[in-house]
């Protein structure tokens, strides 16, 4: 089981490689809410896609994750796994080891950039 801390820094290191996304892969993100709910640490974070970035990334308590447009729940060891490019998160999904709970047009428009 990975720390908060680590995943902080994981978090850091997905905000970072959003940023490093071409322009015309920026433009097609769209703008929603987000949560991530660390299971395993009991643990909640939210954030924003704005014009292709992920900002304002803050712990939460974990009940506040419902106003998100998409949430998404994992535990941290599958989490650093996605974002160190060691597993693909449709993968994961598929697999079961991560949950998404959004509505299905907001899974369709984001699935390129998950």
């Amino acid at each position: 089981m990975a720390t908060v801390e680590s995943v902080r820094a994981g978090l850091e290191a997905l905000v970072a490689s959003m940023d490093d996304l071409d322009p015309d892969t920026r433009r097609k993100i769209p703008d929603r809410a987000l949560s991530a709910y660390f299971t395993d640490l009991d643990t909640a974070f939210a954030g924003r896609l704005q014009s292709g970035s992920l900002v304002d990334v803050v712990e939460i308590d974990p009940a506040a994750r419902k106003d998100a447009h998409l949430r998404l729940a994992l535990d941290s060891d599958t989490f650093l796994s996605i974002v160190e490019g060691r597993l693909d998160f449709a993968h994961a999904w598929g697999h079961g080891k991560v949950r998404v709970d959004a509505r299905i047009r907001d899974i369709w428009e984001l699935r390129k950039f998950l």
